[in-house]
């Protein structure tokens, strides 16, 4: 994935969250990734084994050469996010290869400690405060969140979160919430743990998701 980051009018930490995740729901519902698609082979291959995103953050015309590479972009709020067609790592396209892996800085997340008064139709995706990860590492987390949740979803919630406008909600809870959120069992929760190729530990519980 990528982020389109300027220096003068960088995106919100929050809208880029929610845009990676937005981001690659739109390409694995895209009609490209679907059984006899071009994207198909790729996206099944990416998909069947441990799924593994990184984020990158471009600008200027090397954000609008990266558009060029096969994939799909999403708006969200003040953030422009755009999910690529999966492959190795080491076969990244070279106007992909181009955009920087390390992050500049962008605003810091505000935690909460209530649960916060939800619109009907999103998708809830919480953040965890209990390690420290950097936005681009987040990012990535957020999009695991998005993708379980999207797959793990019955049609009926799909549908009417399209109709609602597919809203994402990215939030932080504090270590209280968080511990509430994770235990709660009155909803569906699609939990992510991470690999542990970079950042942190593997098995970290990193985000959790669910349908409001």
């Amino acid at each position: 994935m990528a982020t389109r980051v300027e220096k003068l009018s960088p995106p919100s930490v929050d809208d880029v969250f929610a845009g990676a995740a937005r981001s690659v729901i739109e390409l694995l519902d895209d009609e490209r990734s679907q059984p006899g698609g071009e994207w198909s082979d790729a996206v099944s291959s990416w998909n069947s084994a441990r799924i593994r995103k990184i984020m990158r953050r471009g600008r200027a015309s090397a954000w609008v050469r990266a558009q060029d590479v096969p994939g799909v972009t999403v708006a969200v709020g003040t953030a422009e996010v755009r999910a690529f067609v999966p492959g190795p790592v080491d076969q990244t396209p070279h106007d992909l290869a181009r955009l920087q892996i390390q992050t500049t800085p962008l605003d810091e997340p505000v935690e909460i400690q209530a649960a916060p008064e939800l619109g009907s139709n999103e998708l809830v995706i919480a953040v965890t405060p209990d390690v420290d990860m950097s936005w681009g590492k987040l990012a990535a987390q957020c999009a695991h969140a998005g993708q379980r949740a999207w797959e793990r979803g019955d049609r009926s919630a799909r549908e009417q979160w399209r109709a609602s406008g597919s809203m994402i909600r990215i939030v932080h809870p504090d270590s209280a919430l968080w511990r509430h959120l994770q235990a709660d069992t009155s909803r569906k929760i699609s939990t992510i743990r991470d690999g542990g190729f970079t950042e942190i530990p593997p098995g970290t519980n990193t985000t959790i998701a669910w349908w409001a």
